[in-house]
């Protein structure tokens, strides 16, 4: 396994964090025995590691809160080793803090866990519906959060394990728009009000992925069904092409994640 070859799949990501996957993948190889992750990983990386690993006959399993999470766990295990088998280091959970008087959003669970001082990549993503934060961490860390915790924004809560069939389904909100072209320029100004040159200016700087991946060509054709990260805007999927009006435009139906 080329090291130089692998550092630069990741330029620009944290230098420690990929050596730590490269010891993880080089020791899988050497033992010939599963090696598990210890950091819930962002789309960009769990999505090059599978394709890397698939040409080093290394399988990489992927673990989030839900299938169309984020943020995921990589377990590398040699190439038809049963995963059945393998005990997870992770646990879900959900932090219930309903009340009659707040709603709470995402980012009021995620900043009172992150207010523990822990790591953000020891936690994976979080779903919330009705004032309950539904939650997956690495184990020794749930057992910190559950011991810590004692609210969120002052809300008390209760907190317990739970299985993954508990998690409810992410929810969206759909809208629809024109578009000139399928270009990801056009898509990125469609889904986010922007101006033409502000969506180049996202992608060219890296903010826009496809499919989990950074993707810097504004040229880029987008199909149908490609789920778009806009940094700090959100998760979208171009749900449907509704057809082509008298202007030559085409309607096109957004679904994004709430």
């Amino acid at each position: 396994m080329n090291k130089n070859y692998f550092f630069n799949l990741f330029k620009g990501e944290d230098e420690f964090l990929i050596a730590s996957i490269f010891e993880d993948i080089s020791l899988c190889l050497d033992i010939d025995y599963p090696v598990y992750g210890r950091s819930f990983l962002p789309p960009q990386i769990w999505s090059k590691l599978c394709e890397f690993c698939n040409s080093i006959n290394i399988d990489v399993s992927t673990f989030g809160l839900t299938s169309s999470s984020e943020k995921k766990l990589v377990i590398f295990t040699p190439k038809g080793f049963d995963t059945a088998t393998l005990e997870l280091p992770i646990t879900y959970f959900k932090i219930d803090a309903s009340n009659k008087f707040k709603i709470l959003e995402h980012k009021d669970f995620l900043g009172s866990i992150m207010s523990l001082g822990l790591k953000r990549e020891a936690l994976g993503d979080i779903l919330v519906k009705d004032n309950i934060g539904y939650c997956v961490a690495l184990t020794d860390i749930y057992n910190i959060i559950k011991t810590s915790l004692e609210g969120i924004n002052t809300i008390p809560i209760k907190m317990e394990e739970i299985s993954i069939s508990e998690i409810p389904e992410p929810q969206f909100k759909e809208f629809t728009d024109t578009v000139t072209s399928f270009r990801l320029d056009s898509i990125i100004s469609s889904i986010g009000n922007f101006s033409r040159n502000i969506s180049t200016n996202l992608i060219e700087g890296g903010d826009v992925l496809v499919n989990y991946s950074i993707q810097k060509s504004k040229n880029k054709t987008i199909e149908i069904g490609s789920v778009i990260t806009i940094r700090k805007k959100g998760k979208f999927i171009l749900e449907k092409n509704l057809g082509e009006n008298k202007k030559g435009k085409f309607k096109i139906l957004i679904k994004q994640y709430i």
